[in-house]
């Protein structure tokens, strides 16, 4: 592979096995997660939201739009989040935010919980805890762990009704053709087509912002043909393999975030670092060698035990987009650099 991480360049739709649609047939498609959670919010309209201080940020912002008020618990990666919530003082009109952080979580109950319960499943989709869920409602960012441009997607495991779904935007049509032709563009540029990124990053970065502007939409029908002909479980399977292969990497530098049981599926290959500065250490080198980290999340000040573990952290995929000669490659590359750092 050319190069590791950043955006999916475009993959061909296989279909072998069950498809997203096969796992969840009763689901509200949107344009992205945050739409989802927005409508669902608006749809039901409770008066407060428990979410966790180890989170996406500009989700936080998208929630703050709406008339609800937020109340964050301690909750991260490393937390027993079954005994933060069991601290938490709920009213009525509140609703309970809970993530699968990095897909590592299994199977939570409810019981004892008065309040409704959502449940982040964007970096997980086929394991147990998505698909055997007791809360109320389920959502996911789909573009975070397939190969699609956009797509949010919202469910309820109790079969509440779900919210009116609205109509298609031509701006969200126009967002979504600029976001497969850049995919298109990378997956040439991996091809030795073309030897200009520039074209392809540009379109990326220009619809990121977009995505911030654009009204709540349902998932464009490009995109939900796409997810109706891809292999979902393949998919997954492949990361777990690929996982597994780079989970052999023997560093004193490094902590791995491991699943809870098998049941589980790892949403990338997460290294935990002592120091900061050893991480931006890797970090730059990873980048020198065509391999893109990311970093989740941008976290405020404010919240100083979640931001100590984004600040501390690196994620690199590992996905079905890579073969395992591909990850072979990798592992010998981080091997090499974590030996050096």
């Amino acid at each position: 592979m050319k190069e590791f991480g950043s955006d999916f360049h475009y993959i061909e739709a296989v279909r072998n096995n069950p498809t997203l649609f096969d796992l969840y047939p009763k689901s509200n498609l949107y344009a992205n997660g945050r739409q989802a959670i927005q409508a669902l919010i608006s749809h039901e309209g409770w008066k407060r939201i428990w979410m966790p201080d180890y989170f996406c940020y500009e989700i936080i912002n998208a929630i703050k739009k709406i008339d609800i008020q937020i109340c964050f618990y301690h909750d991260n990666p490393l937390s027993n989040d079954q005994k933060e919530i069991e601290k938490l003082s709920f009213e009525e009109g509140d609703v309970l935010f809970r993530v699968n952080y990095f897909g590592i979580r299994a199977l939570r109950s409810i019981i004892g919980l008065s309040i409704p319960v959502i449940e982040d499943h964007s970096h997980d989709l086929v394991g147990d805890w998505p698909i055997h869920s007791y809360a109320d409602w389920c959502i996911a960012s789909l573009r975070k762990t397939l190969p699609v441009p956009e797509g949010g997607i919202l469910w309820s495991p109790k079969n509440h009704q779900l919210p009116e779904l609205p109509k298609q935007s031509n701006r969200n049509i126009l967002l979504v053709k600029k976001r497969w032709e850049a995919m298109r563009l990378k997956k040439d540029y991996i091809e030795n087509k073309i030897f200009n990124k520039n074209g392809f990053r540009k379109l990326f970065l220009e619809t990121e912002s977009d995505f911030e502007k654009l009204s709540i939409a349902p998932i464009t029908e490009d995109c939900k043909t796409f997810l109706s002909n891809f292999d979902i479980k393949d998919w997954f399977q492949q990361k777990q393999y690929n996982w597994h292969i780079l989970s052999d990497i023997q560093s004193d530098k490094i902590e791995l975030l491991k699943r809870e049981t098998g049941t589980c599926n790892n949403f990338s290959f997460i290294m935990l670092f002592q120091t900061v500065a050893v991480r931006d250490e890797v970090r730059y080198k990873l980048i020198d060698n065509s391999i893109y980290p990311a970093i989740l999340w941008k976290i405020p000040e404010d919240k100083p035990d979640a931001k100590d573990i984004s600040d501390k952290m690196l994620s690199i995929a590992c996905d079905g987009r890579y073969t395992t000669k591909d990850i072979v490659v990798l592992k010998s590359q981080l091997e090499n650099i974590l030996k050096h750092v």
